[in-house]
């Protein structure tokens, strides 16, 4: 199982291109995950001939070279030894088995409200998650990618959106990556992520996944706690090193 090539089908990007088996995204320079190279195997050649290519590919975009690796991998050391030292926006990748992770939610979440699951991204999807107002990369971002996906969000009595999740199952491996949480300020501490986790997990397994995966950041104490409850542990972690 390799669970970095499995994570790349679960987050999109608005172009993408291969150096061999090395992947090249583009969004804008918008997320890590959507504007990296993701080395899944053999690039064909060298790896400084390699970084070149990834830098060049990215210097026609405006954008900075940068390789997502996992921390201490060997190819992480090959390249910090060819003096590309500057890591940036390291966060950790997280497992867990989805039944016991999706019957603990089911014990805890509200079951008088659920949330709307749906393969569409919502209209009004980015009025909760704030990170991608605005920025049309990010309807790309969430959209594309290899994975089945699907949306959810809980509403409040007049439609509003009060929180919201995303999930990419990659059918393949049977693993569901969990992205894009958000719950609105006003809303927060009602246990409304949990109901949205909990919708997101169950369409998961519905369509066969087994296992699901998220990625925080590692300094994230609330969410790394509610994670910790569900059974999530820390399965790698990765970063982007800057050519």
């Amino acid at each position: 199982m390799d669970l970095q090539a499995i994570a790349a089908t679960g987050w999109g990007f608005s172009e993408r291109a291969s150096i061999g088996d090395w992947e090249v995204r583009a969004a804008g320079g918008h997320t890590s995950r959507a504007n990296t190279a993701i080395p899944l195997g053999d690039s064909g050649m060298p790896l400084p001939r390699t970084l070149d290519a990834v830098r060049e590919w990215f210097a026609e975009r405006a954008l900075p070279g940068l390789v997502q690796t996992i921390d201490g991998s060997p190819l992480d050391d090959d390249i910090a030894a060819l003096g590309f030292t500057e890591t940036l926006r390291p966060a950790l990748r997280q497992t867990a088995p989805l039944a016991p992770a999706l019957e603990t939610l089911s014990g805890s979440a509200d079951f008088q409200r659920t949330a709307k699951v749906t393969p569409e991204l919502p209209e009004d999807y980015f009025t909760v998650y704030r990170r991608g107002l605005g920025i049309p990369e990010f309807k790309d971002i969430l959209t594309s990618g290899a994975a089945l996906t699907a949306f959810a969000v809980v509403r409040d009595d007049n439609g509003e959106p009060l929180s919201v999740g995303r999930v990419a199952i990659d059918t393949g491996s049977g693993y569901a990556g969990i992205a894009a949480l958000a719950t609105a300020e006003a809303a927060r501490r009602r246990g409304l992520a949990r109901i949205v986790l909990r919708d997101l997990l169950a369409f998961a397994a519905e369509n066969g996944a087994e296992n699901t995966y998220l990625e925080v950041e590692e300094g994230n104490a609330p969410a790394l706690a509610l994670y910790a409850s569900l059974g999530y542990t820390t399965a790698h972690r990765y970063h982007c090193r800057r050519l």
